[in-house]
């Protein structure tokens, strides 16, 4: 367990942010919202000011732990970013099943449907189901076949065959190219390797098997299957199914990088850093690089550079090269790169040579928890110099103002 020292004053901040995390609609908005108010200066040692060069702070939407916010993480999780239905056709019910991980029941439409009108989401038609007129409340139905002359239902799909190489025709009844075991034309013995390139199907029609007719169209019926029964096609009803994708997905990845710069300004104060948000800093060439976090211990010259990007088809070498500029000129003790989206090939790599820090998950709170555990062990080199910030110093510290013992 990673502990790290605290400040009476972040211990207040945070719980003031707690206030703010209800679960409301406001929420909603901001996480997608394109201007808020900006958050009040991170005070700063001096030297760090002239190294820095002032810019304009971007507006972010604020974190929010409300169940939209949950979801989005969810949704981005999915492999392609889409909540897509669970149909019990039997039962005639849809289900979501990513809303139990929100703390919603699963058949919640309303809620999705809620923020589709909060522009968060965005709904498409998944499927179109036709379901029995007389019994609406089930999905269950297959497709029947009969012959029209004496209404069997045992009708057979005929096709007629022909072999482009050698001009071979036959009934599918007699040959079936189509088969798995049917790969040598039997006239001409030839392989057949390709049947799309080396068959033609001139013609196909329906037999029926009881009264050996031979029709062209088929008579359509459609199944109940639960109440056993038929009913004509036009006769049925539609039931429209509706998946949910982000209507923006790189506003939500806006909304967890901003998440992440939030706890990651909360950690390093509580680890005594000197921190700022998008700064421009002058590097040794002269030229001035933007750096999403850049942070300073208050009693050395320590320096740690933090850049936060996603993709949605992953970081790849390109973007690493833009945080690998940055660090070689301006050359901070310590380079991190965070990211929620996956690592293409040879990025790792690239990062490793270089001496950044790359951190790759899905989950904000494990980004967050392992560069915790990489401040802690950078902290713990320079404890002797700083003053105890142990949980157990802490608790000693409190035991003798209370008069009690270590």
């Amino acid at each position: 367990m990673m502990f790290r020292k605290k400040s009476q004053s972040a211990d207040t901040k945070m719980e003031s942010k707690k206030n703010k995390y209800s679960s409301t609609m406001n929420d909603y908005a901001s996480v997608f919202s394109e201007s808020l108010d900006e958050s009040e200066p991170i005070p700063i040692e001096n030297d760090l000011e002239q190294e820095l060069i002032p810019i304009e702070e971007p507006d972010f939407p604020e974190p929010s732990s409300s169940k939209s916010v949950k979801l989005i993480q969810e949704i981005q999780n999915l492999d392609d970013k889409t909540i897509k239905p669970f149909i019990d056709y039997n039962e005639g019910k849809l289900f979501y099943p990513i809303l139990s991980k929100i703390g919603e029941t699963q058949d919640n439409v309303a809620y999705l449907d809620g923020l589709v009108s909060d522009g968060i989401l965005e709904k498409n038609v998944f499927e179109k189901l036709i379901v029995c007129p007389l019994h609406p409340d089930t999905f269950s139905s297959s497709v029947r076949l009969y012959c029209p002359k004496c209404h069997s239902m045992d009708v057979e799909k005929m096709n007629l065959f022909e072999h482009k190489k050698c001009g071979y025709i036959t009934e599918s009844s007699n040959f079936d190219f189509t088969s798995n075991g049917n790969l040598q034309c039997p006239s001409c013995k030839k392989l057949i390797t390709n049947f799309e390139k080396e068959i033609r199907v001139p013609a196909m029609w329906y037999q029926c098997n009881d009264c050996t007719e031979k029709f062209d169209n088929a008579v359509i019926k459609l199944h109940c299957r639960k109440h056993d029964h038929d009913f004509d096609t036009n006769s049925g009803q539609f039931v429209t199914t509706y998946s949910y994708k982000l209507k923006n997905s790189e506003v939500s990845m806006n909304s967890d990088t901003s998440q992440i710069k939030d706890d990651l300004l909360k950690l390093l104060e509580g680890f005594n850093f000197a921190t700022k948000q998008s700064v421009s800093i002058k590097g040794k060439s002269g030229n001035v690089h933007e750096i999403p976090i850049y942070a300073k211990r208050s009693n050395t010259n320590e320096t740690l550079a933090i850049f936060i990007k996603n993709q949605t088809d992953g970081i790849d070498q390109t973007e690493m090269n833009s945080v690998l500029v940055p660090k070689l000129d301006v050359d901070p003790t310590h380079t991190m790169f965070l990211t929620t989206s996956g690592i293409n090939d040879g990025v790792e790599n690239l990062a490793k040579h270089y001496g950044i820090n790359l951190i790759s998950n899905s989950d904000a709170s494990q980004i967050i928890s392992q560069v915790e555990s990489f401040v802690s062990k950078w902290h713990s080199k320079n404890s002797k110099k700083e003053k105890p910030s142990s949980l157990t110093s802490l608790m000693s510290d409190f035991k003798l103002k209370k008069g009690g013992k270590n």
